[in-house]
């Protein structure tokens, strides 16, 4: 949490919006489970998506990174299972919608 909160401070301090942030963090977090699920596909999918949509700040590659990791870790301590893989990539199609929608024009 603490975590999250000064990652948020400094993506505000970068001109980040909440809207913004949420939609990299909700990419970070299906991407700790791609990766754990080896659904290696959707984990390129995302990135390519990241580099086209961000602005080149490296800010906004941390704050996906650590959510990747803090998802990565947490699947593997509650000891999650894989989802369906063709349910999994809609939900990394919905989050790359959001993804673009709130850095369109960036």
């Amino acid at each position: 949490m603490l975590v999250a909160f000064l990652f948020n401070g400094v993506a505000q301090a970068e001109g980040m919006d909440d809207k913004q942030f949420n939609a990299i963090q909700q990419l970070g977090g299906l991407n700790g489970v791609a990766l754990n699920c080896r659904f290696l596909s959707e984990t390129q999918r995302m990135k390519k998506a990241l580099v086209l949509a961000l602005p080149k700040r490296r800010q906004y590659g941390e704050a996906f990174d650590q959510e990747t990791n803090t998802a990565f870790l947490k699947f593997i301590e509650t000891k999650a299972s894989c989802p369906v893989e063709a349910d999994f990539s809609k939900q990394v199609d919905a989050a790359i919608l959001v993804l673009d929608s709130v850095f369109a024009g960036q």
